[in-house]
């Protein structure tokens, strides 16, 4: 996957430790400790989304309330806030990068195959490739940027949506919304090129990379956030948007979510169907 997509699932990481963190602990479970039927699912974009989701499940029964969301997002805000009644850019990009670099430790030396500390174009561009072919969910060799309207896809070219909008930031060289092994192959190359240094890439060169992503996504995500362009974002804004998404899962609008609901219509349905605990 190229580092634009990458980040992605490392910030859905980031979101969800601090969002454990933050979070308070009913029946004394660890801080950011994710419920067992979270962890269960294949590692998709909709089971990521559950991961995501199902943190502010603080009782871990399988379900989440609409108080146990708010206390959530409550605790969220006041640990980027402190007692300050908003936040600014820099403070919520700053909570939100805040575990990056162990993340990108991981990620590093599980792609230094030969543990010398570098990585090299061959290292680099084989996982980047395995996860090109992820999305690629059709078999096509392309990737959709999204750019269609729902109605004219396919249902394998509707779930790869998420992923293309990703591809698209950086590896969609002709701008034609849509994004070619060949182009995302060029890309990454060039990427790599850009930041390595003798042919290679240091970790430290690779953490600055992702970072540099994950600022710019948090800056955008922040943006969206700041519902009256005032340059902060109050506890009102901090909650809006999880709490629209809380509405729309809520099918039989009765202030609990459930993972029946959450999978409702989703292709992912039935893999959550063939869980044992599902409880």
């Amino acid at each position: 996957m190229k580092p634009i997509v990458r980040y992605a699932l490392l910030l859905s990481a980031v979101v969800i430790a601090g969002g454990g963190i933050a979070a308070a602990q009913m029946d004394k479970k660890p801080a950011g400790q994710m419920p067992s039927y979270a962890k269960a699912y294949p590692a998709s974009g909709h089971a990521r989304g559950a991961a995501k989701f199902f943190r502010y499940d603080l009782n871990h029964d399988g379900k989440v309330t609409r108080d146990e969301m708010n206390r959530v997002l409550a605790q969220e805000f006041s640990q980027i806030a402190g007692s300050a009644p908003a936040i600014g850019q820099a403070q919520f990009i700053a909570y939100r990068m805040k575990d990056l670099r162990a993340h990108t430790q991981q990620m590093f030396r599980r792609a230094d195959w030969n543990n010398d500390g570098r990585l090299s174009l061959e290292e680099y561009i084989t996982s980047e490739r395995t996860r090109f072919e992820r999305a690629d969910r059709a078999g096509t060799g392309v990737v959709s940027c999204g750019a269609q309207p729902s109605h004219a896809k396919t249902g394998s070219q509707r779930r790869g949506r998420s992923g293309g909008r990703g591809f698209c930031k950086v590896a969609d060289l002709n701008h034609d919304g849509q994004v070619t092994h060949a182009e995302f192959d060029k890309a990454m190359q060039q990427e790599f090129a850009a930041a390595a240094k003798g042919g290679s890439l240091s970790e430290q060169a690779y953490f600055s990379m992702i970072a540099a992503h994950v600022q710019a996504s948090d800056a955008r995500k922040f943006a969206r956030l700041d519902n009256n362009h005032d340059g902060k974002v109050d506890r009102s804004e901090f909650a809006a948007s999880q709490t629209r998404y809380f509405t729309r899962l809520d099918r039989n609008h009765d202030g609990v979510v459930t993972r029946d609901e959450f999978y409702a219509g989703r292709r992912t349905a039935s893999a959550y169907h063939r869980k044992p605990d599902r409880g």
